[in-house]
């Protein structure tokens, strides 16, 4: 019974998620996985045994605009086709998931899902892009939901 209360908890830890603070952006990130911040509007992490990946990048909005406007302007920017409108954050936002294929071989072992998230609160913007094999989806389906749940703009 210790055993297999103590192997949970390592499992478990892997996914645990802290708070994460980018450009007055809060959100929760993944406190075990690979982090690196490419630039200093951006930090992405990495799951190294499963590749699964998150990136968020925030940035000012200049000049300041409505939050609706500017997210309708962030997803024309990206191409319309397969956003849709949602509220992260208690402002306006839009979601987009796309499945793919790794490689040449189109099998389900091969299979990867994309989400991309863009919101703004009209001062700050930012974009959040999610993947992980489309078979590891009770595992991290529910950690993407935390995350996007975590999203607050600071004042």
């Amino acid at each position: 019974m210790l055993l297999a209360f103590v192997l949970a908890g390592s499992l478990g830890g892997v996914d645990t998620l802290g708070k994460v603070s980018l450009n007055g952006l809060d959100f929760k990130g993944p406190t075990h996985w690979q982090k690196q911040e490419s630039d200093e509007h951006s930090l992405e992490w990495m799951e190294p045994e499963s590749g699964a990946q998150l990136a968020v990048s925030v940035f000012p909005v200049d000049p300041v605009r409505p939050a609706k406007a500017c997210v309708k302007q962030m997803v024309e920017a990206l191409g319309t086709e397969g956003f849709n409108a949602t509220n992260i954050g208690a402002q306006p936002a839009s979601k987009k998931i796309v499945v793919d294929y790794l490689g040449d071989e189109k099998t389900d072992a091969n299979k990867v899902s994309t989400t991309t998230l863009i919101g703004c609160n009209g001062r700050k913007k930012w974009v959040l892009t999610w993947s992980a094999k489309t078979s590891e989806g009770r595992r991290f389906g529910p950690i993407l939901k935390r995350v996007m749940d975590s999203i607050t703009y600071r004042k």
